[in-house]
């Protein structure tokens, strides 16, 4: 219980991600609930657009302070003041103060559950160790909640109608007065989802009162890692 209260402590980000722009294999600190993380540079760091580009934005001079955005394996993402201003971009990570390894692999580790996350939300799937905020992104309106407050902490139950569309014929009259039949997809309902939360994990699922085939087979993602500088 000590190490999954622990793990809890970083879960996801309670703001709107920004429009900062996008490195593929980048890992991005406003995706997750961290604290600003300041580096100092170590060498004067030139400041380019992409990693490894070569079109610079400005020189950090070295003994400056930055502000750390996003990490890959060669570069970090940095906010600090260059000569020309202020700049954000990326510098080489030889060019600022280590991070410790432990914070490294934690921001990945969480950086690959919210990829597997952010699919199955796509696809209005939930699945064990999903938080509150990723359980309402993927149903959306949630229809009645409970919740109950112990020893062993907080217990919550979520109750979804899910819904399925069904194809429907319909006929009528066109613009010409001919008679033709059309198909139209009609939402009705095709279950109801229970969603049980301990300590604001999705600790259990249940499918009842229709098809169960609407929610898949219940699947398990990794709780979130705590991060910490």
């Amino acid at each position: 219980m000590k190490a999954l209260l622990l793990a809890l402590a970083i879960a996801l980000p309670t703001h709107a991600a920004s429009n900062l722009p996008r490195e593929d294999g980048a890992v991005y600190l406003e995706d997750f609930a961290v604290k600003t993380v300041r580096l100092a540079t170590v060498a004067d760091a030139a400041v380019s657009t992409k990693p490894g580009d070569g079109k610079s934005l400005g020189i950090i001079r070295k003994g400056s302070a930055v502000e750390l955005l996003a990490i890959s394996d060669t570069a970090y993402r940095v906010r600090g003041q260059a000569a020309q201003g202020g700049v954000a971009g990326w510098v080489a990570v030889q060019a600022v103060s280590a991070l410790k390894p432990e914070f490294i692999e934690s921001l990945k580790q969480n950086a690959k559950r919210k990829a597997e996350v952010d699919t199955m939300i796509a696809k209005g799937e939930v699945a064990l160790n999903m938080t509150p905020e990723e359980v309402t992104a993927a149903l959306g309106k949630i229809q009645k909640k409970t919740s109950k407050l112990d020893a062993q902490g907080r217990k919550e139950v979520w109750e979804v109608i899910r819904y399925t569309r069904v194809p429907q014929e319909t006929t009528g009259y066109d613009r010409t007065g001919r008679l033709v039949t059309s198909t139209v997809y009609v939402k009705v309902p095709s279950g109801k989802l229970t969603v049980s939360f301990e300590n604001n994990l999705v600790s259990a699922l249940e499918q009842t009162e229709g098809n169960t085939d609407v929610q898949p087979p219940v699947r398990l993602v990794p709780v979130p890692v705590l991060v910490v500088n």
